[in-house]
């Protein structure tokens, strides 16, 4: 079985796994227990690329050991949109956001955190307001696959580099000559990191895994709540708006 975030397909053979991260809804502060069911990627909006990912001491590699020493991999990485099921419910989008942490398919007990909780939370709820729309209405299916993809680039940069591009930090363009990035997908990521700057918007949902065997695995999507927290999100707005809007 491949890997379901980020993969070469010789590893993970017992479970699918993937980096991932943090998963963004609409409630303002930090919820109660909820259940998501994580049902992998959708096809029709992502794209398998090369990049160049820098793995510090304690990061969980693609092959699930964990990074004993500081070490800069060329990898092939499937990235875009993954299936989230919430609380049994209802289907929201969700986007990796932690590159170097694995999670796998299936149900995860999850706590439930606002934006903040991870970095450039509201830059980055804004992509998914006001990109991802564009990115859906796609009509060619290829460059929507490309397009998807481009924004889980983005979105890696922004949350562990400060979205300062692709020629330097943990997250890189491959520049090798034969596995360079895919020229679309680097292209489209560094328009969404120059639209984006500035940027934010209000609403995030962090949801974080409880049950990672050796740290914390988190998503991010932007999506209704499930009906268990929406009138928690209601009191927070309210409480929010009396305490003064956070930025």
């Amino acid at each position: 079985m491949e890997n379901v975030c980020k993969s070469h397909n010789t590893y993970m053979t017992t479970s699918k796994a993937m980096h991932l991260a943090l998963l963004v809804a609409f409630t303002l502060v930090p919820a109660q227990a909820t259940v998501i069911n994580f049902t992998g990627e959708d096809p029709a909006r992502s794209f398998s690329f090369w990049m160049r990912a820098t793995y510090n001491v304690g990061d969980m590699l693609t092959n699930g050991q964990i990074a004993a020493s500081q070490q800069t991999i060329n990898e092939q990485v499937p990235a875009g949109v993954l299936n989230l099921i919430v609380d049994n419910t209802f289907s929201v989008d969700a986007f990796c956001v932690d590159y170097f942490v694995l999670i796998g398919q299936g149900t995860h007990n999850v706590n439930l955190f606002g934006q903040n909780a991870i970095n450039g939370g509201g830059r980055i709820e804004w992509m998914l307001r006001n990109t991802l729309p564009q990115i859906n209405a796609q009509a060619d299916a290829t460059l929507k696959r490309q397009q998807a993809a481009a924004l889980q680039l983005a979105i890696w940069d922004i949350v562990h580099d400060n979205g300062d591009g692709f020629s330097a930090g943990r997250i890189r363009q491959s520049t090798s000559s034969t596995n360079p990035t895919n020229a679309i997908v680097l292209s489209a990521a560094n328009a969404y990191l120059t639209a984006s700057l500035g940027q934010s918007a209000l609403g995030g949902v962090v949801y974080v895994n409880v049950l990672g065997p050796t740290a914390v695995q988190r998503l991010m999507s932007d999506g209704v709540p499930e009906p268990s927290t929406y009138a928690l999100m209601l009191s927070g707005l309210g409480l929010l708006g009396y305490l003064r809007r956070r930025p």
